[in-house]
């Protein structure tokens, strides 16, 4: 397959499943400078099927890089309102929104990586009505991955350049379904598949999950009428979009009070340009205790709101998902939480509990629903993971050494 055909085949893919164009849809494309062949071939796409306007946000992560290494220091801790209001308007006036996404990676001395700490947490707090917004379905969104030069580099250092790129074009086609002969279909039937099993969960009504394995204890409980999803979802309105492209998980909102035990990264995730892998936490009553070993760039991202080191989140996938027969960590959150079960930090997802939009904030909170300016995975799960689902009076086996049993 030549450089364009690929590209066209992901477009379709994120087009055509990921937001779901129709006629008279407003767009906006989030990306970096690389993915520009991508977003013409999305564009193009995009007003065949019918789309009213698409709008361009350009994120290039060099010029990131000089904002974290020459901002004023009086800058640090203030972020523009005028670029929370502009999102807020993008939102607010219906567009879609479509967000590549690629890692990026932090070598500078120990104070740039502060300042960019400093920066996250800063923008992150001042972005919270967007996230907020966003997370509530209002409008159509989907989050995919496309190849850097440097994340390439970073996932097969032994290899080319043009052959790192290659290679990680070659296994996000894949796992996206864009490299098979009918991709629609095939998305249509992958999603049928995550909600029959959303469906069985749904059934049970657990209390709680419990993870156990050689480094993890942890038992999740789960809100009162809480809502297993899986593939597709809907916006206020009923338009169907997939939020995520590639997805493999399945997912519901815990109660953030009452999480206990101890639970080990198995995949690393990037903050602020580092990464961070293989910390063991620990839980009482829903709070971290001790995280082992300590690791100062997370704690300050925990610490961004009260909600930020509390849980949001749990997903159960497969170990032998599409993603994680590959055989490769990624360094992309996206990639790496569909191939390993997980839970999340930060805000919960107000459609993973009955009626949740329909509720006050009065009453998710006392449903024990989290909130917070962030959501950040960490992914627990591999081949050694063994899930239960708690009933008053007994247990179900969910998952053995990572694999489905229901």
């Amino acid at each position: 397959m030549n450089n364009s055909t690929y590209l066209t085949h992901y477009a379709k893919v994120i087009v055509n499943v990921g937001v779901c164009v129709e006629k008279g849809d407003l767009i906006k494309i989030n990306f970096s400078s690389e993915h520009l062949p991508l977003v013409r071939e999305m564009t193009k796409e995009a007003y065949k099927n019918g789309a009213h306007y698409v709008s361009l946000d350009l994120r290039d992560p060099e010029i990131e890089r000089s904002r974290v290494n020459y901002l004023a220091e009086d800058f640090l801790d203030e972020f523009p309102n005028t670029e929370v209001q502009n999102q807020l308007n993008y939102a607010k006036s219906g567009y879609s929104m479509i967000t590549i996404k690629a890692p990026t990676f932090s070598n500078q001395r120990d104070e740039s990586i502060e300042r960019a700490s400093i920066l996250t947490k800063t923008k992150s707090m001042a972005m919270r009505p967007c996230q907020t917004y966003g997370m509530e379905n209002h409008n159509k969104w989907v989050v995919v991955n496309a190849p850097t030069i440097e994340w390439a580099l970073h996932v097969f250092p032994n290899h080319s350049q043009e052959e790192a790129v290659k290679l990680l074009w070659e296994l996000i086609l894949d796992v996206s379904k864009s490299s098979d002969p009918t991709p629609i279909q095939a998305w249509k039937q992958h999603d049928s598949t995550l909600k029959k099993l959303a469906e069985k969960l749904n059934n049970y009504q657990f209390a709680a999950l419990r993870f156990v394995n050689k480094k993890t204890n942890l038992t999740v409980s789960l809100v009162e009428d809480h809502v297993w999803l899986g593939g597709s979802e809907t916006t206020k309105d009923g338009r169907t979009f997939m939020s995520n492209i590639p997805v493999e998980e399945v997912w519901t909102m815990p109660n953030k009070h009452h999480v206990n035990g101890y639970a080990t990264m198995t995949k690393p995730f990037i903050l602020a340009g580092q990464a961070i892998n293989g910390i063991k936490f620990f839980f009482e009553n829903g709070k971290i205790t001790k995280m082992d070993p300590y690791n100062q760039i997370l704690h300050e991202f925990l610490q961004t709101d009260e909600g930020a080191g509390m849980i949001g989140e749990v997903a159960l996938v497969s170990a032998n998902s599409s993603i994680a027969k590959t055989g490769v960590t990624f360094w992309s959150t996206l990639l790496d939480e569909n191939a390993a079960s997980h839970i999340a930090f930060g805000q919960a997802y107000i459609d993973t509990i009955l009626n949740g939009s329909l509720k006050t904030k009065e009453e998710l909170t006392a449903l024990g629903m989290n909130t917070s300016a962030v959501h950040e995975d960490m992914m627990i799960g591999d081949h050694s993971m063994n899930v239960f689902g708690l009933l008053e009076q007994k247990e179900v086996l969910l998952m053995e050494n990572g694999e489905w049993r229901i």
